[in-house]
């Protein structure tokens, strides 16, 4: 007969979630940038010219393009893990895989939403030039690899 075992989640104050979704952020925020590379590639565009897009200085460096989506994926990877930190402790919220990574999947589509309406119209940033439908499943690609990787995390004791 075979043993039925129950996972179990570690317990973790909202600092570590909050650490916990920095280090996802990054590892999605990673996802993100290689599959827009990709994109870019496709439409016969450098990732340096991509990446460039990031931060819209006059004469900017792929690289500080880069970085700046880095840190952005860090600081939306910690706010994430707050919101799934304050969900969890709800017992009957967060018990599968596949509710934290649906959680992920949808504030992925908000921060595109918030992004595409509000923040990148705002500042005449050059993202608005990608497609906004590689943009939006690009955000959905850092959501679910955030969900992901935090409820991974939570596995680990």
């Amino acid at each position: 007969m075979a043993e039925l075992s129950k996972i179990a989640r570690k317990e973790t104050s909202s600092s570590e979630a909050a650490v916990d979704g920095l280090f996802a952020g990054l590892l999605a925020g990673l996802a993100m940038a290689a599959y827009l590379a990709i994109t870019a590639l496709l439409r016969s565009e450098t990732p340096a010219v991509l990446f460039s897009r990031f931060y819209p200085a006059q004469g900017s460096s792929p690289w500080t393009g880069f970085l700046m989506h880095l840190a952005v994926s860090n600081v939306y990877g910690i706010v994430f893990g707050l919101v799934w930190y304050l969900a969890s402790s709800q017992r009957s919220f967060a018990s599968s895989p596949w509710q934290v990574i649906t959680l992920g999947a949808g504030y992925g589509a908000v921060l595109f939403i918030l992004a595409w309406t509000i923040l990148l119209p705002a500042s005449a940033s050059p993202l608005r030039q990608l497609p906004s439908w590689q943009l939006g499943t690009a955000h959905l690609i850092y959501g679910v690899a955030l969900g992901y990787l935090v409820y991974r995390r939570s596995l680990e004791t």
